[in-house]
């Protein structure tokens, strides 16, 4: 009986573990949470993980990854979580190569409140803010 006690207590405590936390986790709400913190700390550092959950296959996580990204950049390039793949991929490649162009202007500090005189939209973004 004893040995019964302590295998139920075992199987018991193997489902307590802690889900992960971060844009690591296996699980979507802990990146939806992970991106919310990057927005509301306005951590730009955070900006390549946010371009990966756009890429999810769960809709929230890619929701909350690009009101992310908007609200770091005030940018969408184009990006429509709700899009069909073919899409969704062409506007993360669109979201790599402006993270590439401008990526030390975000480590110098540059881009503050989504606008920037350095930081510039990549041509043919179809973001709202002009090509140049």
């Amino acid at each position: 009986m004893k040995s019964v006690v302590v295998s139920l207590g075992l199987v018991l405590a193997a489902g307590c573990v802690p889900i992960p936390k971060g844009f690591d986790s296996p699980e979507p709400a802990a990146r939806i949470d992970a991106a919310a913190e990057a927005a509301r700390e306005s951590d730009t550092g955070k900006i390549p993980e946010l371009i990966v959950l756009l890429d999810s296959d769960d809709p929230a996580t890619r929701l909350i990854g690009i009101l992310a990204l908007e609200r770091l950049t005030g940018r969408r390039l184009g990006y429509d979580h709700a899009a069909g793949l073919e899409d969704r991929e062409l506007a993360v490649v669109r979201w790599v190569e402006w993270y590439n162009e401008n990526a030390d202007a975000l480590e110098a500090g540059e881009l503050i409140g989504g606008a920037s005189t350095r930081v510039r939209p990549v041509e043919g973004s179809g973001n709202g803010l002009g090509d140049g």
